[in-house]
């Protein structure tokens, strides 16, 4: 292949990762990032004494308060 198709193969494949990038952008448009205050979290149960927490409580609370148990299990 010479020189000239290697470029008009590049530009269409540019060319169409430009449109697909444009596309998926376009799908994420109106969506509003959630304020901290208004997020509901799931929250999860402890596995050493079943207090519930939201996942960086958990690791944290397991840390602090069941670090040997955490290294057994």
């Amino acid at each position: 292949m010479d020189a000239d198709t290697w470029s008009v193969r590049l530009s269409s494949a540019s060319k169409r990762y430009q449109s697909s990038l444009e596309s998926r952008s376009n799908m994420l448009m109106g969506f509003e990032e959630i304020d901290e205050e208004d997020d509901i979290r799931e929250e999860f149960p402890c596995p050493f004494c079943s207090e519930y927490f939201d996942i960086v409580g958990l690791c944290c609370h397991i840390d602090d308060e069941h670090p040997v148990e955490a290294k057994n299990g």
